[in-house]
């Protein structure tokens, strides 16, 4: 038998003072300190302005962090899959909204046994149909099931994007025995990390016209939402000045990643966030002009986005994924290249992808390791 338990070959390293220096990598490093932080800052942030906050639990999957921002003042998690919102739920997470709905049998089946033993559970839907099969299985099951209108407003992904069905929708969930009507979700994620902010918040604007004109709808409908649910982290700022959601769902902030890391959030504080979530890697070879490290493809996930070095070597060193497991960096002219068994420390290019390649975090205080979470909900079933 492997002498390596469920939390890694670092367990035994919790606790000790310098720690963070001896993991064995690659390793997925969470710094605590910098986790707070963030979370603080936007509750407080939105928490001023009037404003809630859903996070996404898909950035961090980990039942530890909804907690840490349920303790916070969040409302609840919002969750792209099934298993996610199960995960949540039945560690005692109140205040899940899974944000696509679901169409299968045996899925209706589980969300209705969930939505029973569950507190305050929402599901976004933009179907009729499928409205009533989510419905008739609440009904069966015994308590009715939550339901936001899910509205297109410019991602091309789900929800209805005519005012007219959006609010037939509303007028027929609330009609539904096993369902209770709840409000309406309007998400686009495609501009979120628009570097400039006046044109991300013009472009903001534009797409909520639509979302706006339908709660004004549903008002006159005697429908008003009790939760408009949408924004995210390149658009807490704008949406809680703006006032047309309850609610953000932003999920990024706590992390951040290279994707955000030059996206200016407010126009009098553009960088409130701390990067906390990091890969550490250990170069393995090393050559004139460039070195091999141990974290590639299968520790990193990226689309058009490289990591970015933090700490290890000069922040311009150019990380490039060259391998399933290997990565290879090259340090600007005139800057020392790392040799073979130093260890460098990377942001990721997409926080939410890397950390669904691995089983925990390495928690950090400082240098010391001081505790290894599961990354709860992995699973996509």
């Amino acid at each position: 038998m492997s002498p390596i338990g469920r939390r890694g070959p670092n367990e035994a390293l919790i606790g000790q003072a310098g720690s963070r220096a001896a993991l064995s990598t690659p390793a997925l490093v969470l710094d605590l300190d910098r986790l707070e932080r963030n979370i603080a800052y936007l509750a407080d942030y939105l928490g001023k302005a009037g404003h809630g906050v859903r996070p996404v639990a898909k950035i961090h999957k980990s039942v530890a962090v909804a907690k840490l921002q349920a303790e916070a003042g969040a409302l609840g998690q919002c969750c792209a899959t099934l298993a996610e919102a199960e995960v949540m739920a039945d560690a005692g997470i109140s205040g899940v909204l899974l944000f696509s709905q679901v169409v299968t049998e045996a899925k209706i089946t589980r969300l209705a046994a969930l939505n029973a033993r569950a507190d305050g559970l929402l599901v976004a839907v933009d179907d009729a149909a499928v409205a009533d099969r989510l419905a008739a299985a609440a009904l069966e099951a015994g308590k009715p099931l939550r339901m936001l209108v899910d509205f297109e407003v410019g991602g091309r992904r789900t929800g209805l994007d005519e005012i007219d069905d959006a609010l037939a929708l509303a007028q027929h969930i609330a009609g539904l025995a096993g369902a209770d009507y709840a409000g309406v979700q309007g998400y686009n994620g495609s501009f979120q990390r628009e570097p400039d902010f006046a044109a991300r918040r013009a472009e903001q604007e534009r797409c909520t016209a639509p979302l706006a004109a339908l709660c004004e709808r549903l008002a006159q409908a005697g429908l008003a939402p009790e939760i408009v649910s949408g924004g995210g982290t390149g658009t807490y700022a704008i949406d809680a000045a703006a006032g047309l959601f309850t609610e953000c769902q932003a999920g990024s902030y706590i992390f951040m990643d290279v994707n955000y890391l030059d996206t200016p959030f407010e126009p009098d504080n553009p960088h409130p966030f701390e990067t906390a979530l990091f890969v550490r890697t250990t170069v393995i070879s090393a050559r004139d002009g460039f070195a091999i490290t141990d974290a590639g493809i299968k520790e990193f996930a990226r689309e058009e986005l490289d990591p970015r070095v933090a700490s290890g070597a000069d922040p311009a060193t150019r990380y490039e994924l060259v391998g399933d497991d290997m990565g290879r960096i090259t340090v600007p002219e005139g800057t020392r290249q790392p040799g073979v068994g130093e260890a460098l420390e990377c942001v990721t290019p997409h926080c939410y992808g890397t950390l669904n390649l691995y089983d925990v975090y390495h928690c950090v205080r400082g240098g010391t390791l001081v505790d290894i979470w599961p990354i709860d909900a992995r699973a996509q079933w």
